[in-house]
């Protein structure tokens, strides 16, 4: 009976250890997965800046007229779009071909703001989400340049006009 009781202490505490074991091992796993997802989050928002950076100039560089217009005058432009702005104002690129608004924008389907891109183009519209941002939107205009900023992320993208670019503000 004395045998059977040791052994039975024995197994008891053995599980024990094991568990303690285990515990540690997943709170360890736990935590790197965390740590991992944090990192990977702000990959994922430096690869979304970047391609914003890249993005930008693409559309400024060849617009003809470059404006600043209300949030009235961005729901009258793009009618019923699948995106909600939540930003006062709006950056209006006007191209030989195409109208392209830059915005603060709630899409029924994320549950999280973004910079949009609508561009109405021979007809046809769409719309893009350029990066999540859940700040405010800036947008400043003199003679010569004009700055689009966000709030968060922390992102200013400048333009100075070119040679044929017109700025209304």
């Amino acid at each position: 009976m004395v045998k059977q009781a040791g052994f039975l202490a024995e197994n008891l505490v053995g599980i024990a250890v094991g568990l303690g074991i285990v515990v540690i091992l997943v709170s360890l796993w736990v935590a790197d997965a965390s740590r991992r997802t944090q990192e990977i989050e702000g990959m994922i928002e430096r690869a979304d800046l970047d391609a914003a950076t890249f993005y930008l100039p693409l559309v400024v560089v060849p617009a003809q007229r470059i404006e600043v217009v209300s949030k009235a005058t961005l729901v009258q432009a793009i009618h019923e779009s699948q995106v909600h702005p939540i930003s006062s104002q709006a950056l209006k690129l006007m191209h030989p071909f195409s109208t392209t608004y830059l915005y603060l924008g709630l899409s029924k389907t994320q549950n999280k703001s973004a910079l949009w891109v609508h561009q109405e183009r021979f007809g046809n519209t769409s719309n893009q989400a350029l990066l999540d941002a859940t700040g405010d939107l800036t947008l400043e205009m003199t003679n010569d340049t004009f700055c689009l900023g966000l709030s968060d992320p922390q992102w200013v993208y400048c333009h100075h006009r070119l040679p044929g670019q017109t700025h209304e503000f």
